[in-house]
């Protein structure tokens, strides 16, 4: 599998990931979480990844870093026209978003984050991944 590398590094096992629950469009849930959690999300290029016999899939990335710390929101649900795949990371297929974030990016305990995110009503849903229970957990790499 070939993979376009993300502009921001990310830290192997440094991050924490809270899945979200949303009918909303991408940048109205950028605007969001912009509002909610003081942040500045801007969108990057895709991430392209080509699979096995010439087919790929695109995901959309917003990114926000501060020096050493990162957050970005993910889409999970992908807008494939050849249908090769339905989710960027399918165990989660429940999830719209995946907002990924590294463990030292909040100043309050990142178990708080749940909270500020349920303040908005376009929110319905929102929890923390085990990432270490994902088979994609490397995708999260990206």
């Amino acid at each position: 599998m070939n993979i376009k590398k993300s502009k921001i590094e990310f830290y192997a096992d440094n991050f924490k990931v809270v899945g979200i629950v949303s009918d909303l469009k991408e940048y109205k849930i950028a605007w969001i979480l912009n509002n909610l959690l003081n942040i500045n999300l801007k969108k990057n290029d895709n991430i392209l990844i080509k699979l096995i016999n010439n087919q790929s899939i695109s995901v959309s990335c917003l990114n926000f870093k501060d020096k050493k710390k990162y957050i970005r929101l993910l889409t999970n649900r992908l807008n494939n026209k050849e249908n090769v795949k339905s989710h960027f990371i399918s165990k989660l297929s429940k999830f719209d978003y995946l907002l990924q974030f590294s463990v030292n990016f909040f100043e309050f305990e990142s178990f708080n984050i749940i909270n500020e995110l349920k303040r908005d009503n376009g929110i319905q849903f929102a929890n923390f991944v085990d990432v270490n229970k994902l088979k994609e957990k490397y995708m999260l790499f990206i």
